[in-house]
């Protein structure tokens, strides 16, 4: 048998085995490309798990999180909040430390909006 004899090949004075290579095809390969087709239709579209509102400068949404949390979202000297908005091009609106309050982002682009709010769930 091959498996428990495999041919030996030296090189620079060492020994290696040549394992045979077995590809094996399966009868559904093709099948699996039609299914993630349907699926990524969808993949353009924003997110409808949060709640955006249009107002007329543009979206706004909001979220609350506890006081302690802040300092996670604002990050070091502010950046990790500047990150966010420069990359969404949102604007971002965190109550002082030790007050209760909401989040507010506020964005042109409603995509952007979503895209801060899930990068802020994130933290």
């Amino acid at each position: 048998m091959e498996v428990l004899r495999p041919q030996l090949i030296r090189i620079d004075g060492r020994n290696y085995r040549k394992n045979p290579v077995q590809e094996q095809t399966y009868q559904h390969e093709e099948d699996e490309e039609d299914f993630y087709q349907g699926s990524m239709e969808c993949a353009d579209e924003p997110c409808d798990a949060y709640e955006v509102e249009q107002t007329p400068q543009g979206f706004r949404s909001t979220l609350r999180a506890p006081s302690l949390l802040y300092k996670h979202i604002v990050g070091k000297r502010g950046d990790t909040r500047k990150k966010i908005e420069m990359e969404t091009k949102t604007s971002i609106s965190i109550p002082k430390p030790g007050q209760d309050g909401e989040i507010v982002i506020t964005g042109q682009h409603r995509n952007g909006v979503i895209s801060a709010r899930t990068r802020i769930d994130v933290l």
